[in-house]
């Protein structure tokens, strides 16, 4: 615990960025929604509050959406030109009970200096899953 937060307090110390996002990703639970903040320094580093949900309940579970929230590690990978990958693992809570770790890796392509957009590979409940984000960089120090 005492090393989380040591990490977090690095990271907002060193902070380059603050980025908020919206996305959807596709999983074997169907369609899901959601939106993080997250902070970077300037080597790409990084770690961000997340929070995603599905768009409709399932057919099996009518009131279910299967909401996660957790933490989202940002860790670079390789840059080049405005394009940038990353490994990006998500740890939380699904429904407020399952303890999950979803490995994910994100490309992102820069737009412009305050706008992003990212698309992801990872793994849910054994299944592939892939998602569409879009990033406004709220603070941008260079």
């Amino acid at each position: 615990m005492l090393l989380m937060i040591g990490i977090i307090q690095s990271l907002l110390m060193s902070a380059q960025t603050i980025t908020g996002q919206a996305y959807v990703q596709q999983t074997v639970m169907g369609i899901q929604k959601g939106f993080s903040l997250r902070i970077q320094n300037k080597a790409g580093w990084g770690i961000g509050m997340i929070h995603q949900s599905g768009l409709k309940s399932t057919q099996e579970e009518p009131n279910e959406k299967y909401p996660f929230h957790g933490l989202e590690l940002i860790v670079p990978l390789t840059k080049s030109g405005k394009m940038q990958l990353f490994f990006a693992p998500k740890i939380g809570y699904v429904n407020n009970y399952f303890f999950v770790l979803i490995p994910e890796v994100e490309t992102e392509l820069k737009i412009s200096e305050r706008i992003s957009v990212s698309i992801t590979a990872g793994i849910r409940a054994r299944e592939a899953s892939t998602g569409f984000k879009i990033l406004l960089h709220l603070l941008a120090n260079k």
